[in-house]
């Protein structure tokens, strides 16, 4: 499989919502057979184990701050014994930290097929997801923003991320919790890597959640435009409900 390089000529204004979002062009195949052999070669039961240590210790991952303002939130709003889900995953981090900090389950909801290497962790793809599968707390981080952009294997959406956040809210049970980490700044697009959620995109993203706390978010960051391939993301951590 090839993701698609360039946008179709029709979904221009759509992705760059009528010029409210820069758009930036980088290139990234990460359903090709190559980058899964890559992915899947790195995703073992020692890393896990490895992640589970680093992960008492609070260090940090690829995110870098995120990860120490998802620690902050947990203690805020601890996850122990509940049944979590987790949107995508690359590699096994965020399964050590939500198994570290007591989460009864973890099933994670990811295009490319992954075997299990704990008894509290399920592997599942899109299609295998029905109505009955309920949760207590969703976690996405570093997921929505990629949403329709191919990237992955995805169909091309213009609104590929405002949907996911809406199919969200049938998976967490009455009062459930989502804890969200996307990247922030002006609005903008890069193409197909991911997008960045400004004054403008932010508000549709987060239509109908309720913000029940903030974590390393500041309004100055929406003027931020720094958000792009090169260094560590500035993706705050929002709990919702």
């Amino acid at each position: 499989m090839k993701a698609p390089e360039g946008i179709p000529g029709d979904l221009f204004d759509g992705y760059s919502m009528d010029g409210l979002a820069q758009m930036e062009y980088n290139y990234a195949n990460d359903c090709s057979d190559e980058t899964q052999a890559m992915i899947n070669a790195g995703f073992t039961k020692e890393a896990f184990e490895t992640s589970l240590q680093r992960v008492k210790r609070r260090e940090q991952n690829y995110y870098g701050p995120t990860d120490t303002w998802l620690y902050e939130a947990l203690e805020k709003h601890p996850i122990k014994g509940k049944n979590v889900c987790l949107m995508g995953s690359t590699y096994p981090w965020y399964e050590a930290l939500v198994i570290e900090h007591g989460a009864e389950t973890c099933t994670v909801i990811e295009y490319s097929p992954r075997e299990s290497f704990h008894e509290k962790i399920v592997y599942l793809q899109p299609h295998e997801v029905t109505p009955q599968h309920k949760f207590d707390a969703c976690f996405s981080i570093s997921s929505y923003e990629h949403d329709g952009l191919g990237r992955y294997g995805d169909p091309l959406n213009v609104d590929g991320d405002l949907e996911a956040m809406k199919s969200t809210k049938n998976l967490l049970v009455p009062d459930g919790l989502l804890y969200l980490s996307i990247p922030v700044g002006r609005d903008k697009v890069v193409f197909n890597v991911h997008r960045v959620y400004g004054v403008n995109r932010m508000p549709l993203l987060l239509e109908g959640w309720e913000t029940v706390a903030q974590f390393g978010f500041s309004p100055e960051s929406f003027t931020n435009n720094q958000n792009g391939m090169h260094g560590t993301p500035y993706q705050p951590v929002y709990v919702l409900k």
